[in-house]
């Protein structure tokens, strides 16, 4: 594996402190300490536990030492730790190369900040970093440094993600690895909670009373909140998670780049079967064909007896992606199928068509 992401704390300069209380703590100041101290095995303790896990990974075969990414507080002593890590890591040819990112409003001493945007641009900046990667096999998280609340929803991130962990316990010799679970965010829940969602996603906190009514009927939405008490009311904004859950079924980046050349008049093939179309289905057809995605479709189901809680956009399972999109369309007179054959060529290019149709054309 060739990413890794560590989380950095202060250990490095805690103990530089415990053992040099009268020395000024600068970054040349603690770099030279442990030069002269000629501490030769870099999984000794007084190191922190940074040096000592990513060295860990490195000497099992784990970490080739290729590209290291550090995530640190965007506070005076985050950013000292940093500085300092990163130049260790590089002179001691620990790894090839640090790209350091630093990580506002996370800093205890504002708690409120720390949980309402800190979180959030922590969870974000590890997605971009994945993201970057584009290869969840070569790419890996270790949570030994920071705040138990940034370990915690890292951990989180790299399970959502699907990328392998890894921790280390102080009293621990070596990292123990945490397996992703084969799980991923459910994006029928976004489309049947569409409306609530929009009413939350806003750039200022909500009154909860306004959304009280959602919270009632699907107790599970609060899991995406997080409560603000202000002037003896209570609003709500999203949490870490329910931002970066948001931001993801909404990303629509991949968009193919190509279009469709058929005519419009040419792009639906006749059903046999389906005769009787009301008016929400002829105007979803028409709105279809004139997608510039689009290249064929055909309405291949009709039940009058399905009552479709929302109409909705998905991936068909399919051995190959020709023809991968579908919609269920909920209608005054019972429920259709239409499969739409796109000029997607790939996973990533139709979940975005199924998120981009969804959010534009529902």
């Amino acid at each position: 594996m060739d990413n890794l992401i560590i989380t950095v704390g202060t250990s490095l300069i805690e103990n530089y402190i415990a053992h040099n209380d009268k020395k000024d703590i600068t970054k040349e100041n603690i770099l030279n300490y442990y030069e002269t101290e000629r501490i030769e095995d870099l999984r000794d303790k007084r190191f922190g536990t940074e040096i000592v896990s990513v060295e860990n990974l490195r000497e099992k075969g784990i970490f080739s030492g290729k590209r290291l990414y550090m995530i640190n507080h965007d506070t005076v002593n985050g950013k000292l730790a940093g500085e300092v890590l990163e130049e260790f890591f590089i002179k001691k040819g620990i790894v090839e190369k640090v790209i350091r990112k630093s990580i506002s409003k996370v800093d205890k001493r504002h708690p409120v900040e720390f949980r309402t945007e800190g979180l959030k641009n922590l969870v974000e900046e590890i997605g971009n970093i994945v993201d970057q990667v584009a290869n969840k096999y070569n790419v890996a998280v270790c949570t030994v440094g920071g705040y138990t609340a940034e370990i915690f929803m890292v951990s989180l991130m790299a399970q959502i993600l699907g990328i392998k962990s890894y921790f280390m316990f102080r009293e621990f010799e070596d990292v123990t690895e945490i397996q992703p679970m084969p799980i991923k965010l459910d994006y029928n829940y976004y489309l049947e909670n569409k409306e609530f969602f929009n009413k939350i996603a806003t750039a200022t906190p909500i009154e909860k009373e306004l959304v009280e009514d959602y919270l009632k009927q699907e107790i599970e939405l609060s899991y995406f909140v997080e409560e603000i008490k202000k002037d003896g009311k209570t609003y709500l904004t999203l949490s870490a998670i329910g931002y970066y859950y948001l931001k993801t079924v909404k990303n629509s980046n991949n968009l193919p780049r190509r279009t469709s050349n058929i005519n419009i008049s040419d792009k639906e093939i006749p059903s046999s079967t389906i005769t009787a179309r009301p008016p929400e289905l002829e105007e979803m057809i028409k709105m279809l064909k004139a997608s510039p995605y689009v290249n064929k479709l055909k309405v291949v189901f009709y039940n009058p007896n399905r009552r479709l809680k929302v109409s909705k956009f998905f991936i068909l399972d399919s051995d190959d992606f020709e023809s991968a999109l579908a919609l269920e369309l909920k209608t005054s007179v019972g429920g259709f199928r239409i499969d739409i054959y796109t000029v997607a060529s790939t996973l990533k290019e139709h979940e975005a068509l199924m998120i981009y149709f969804n959010e534009n054309f529902l």
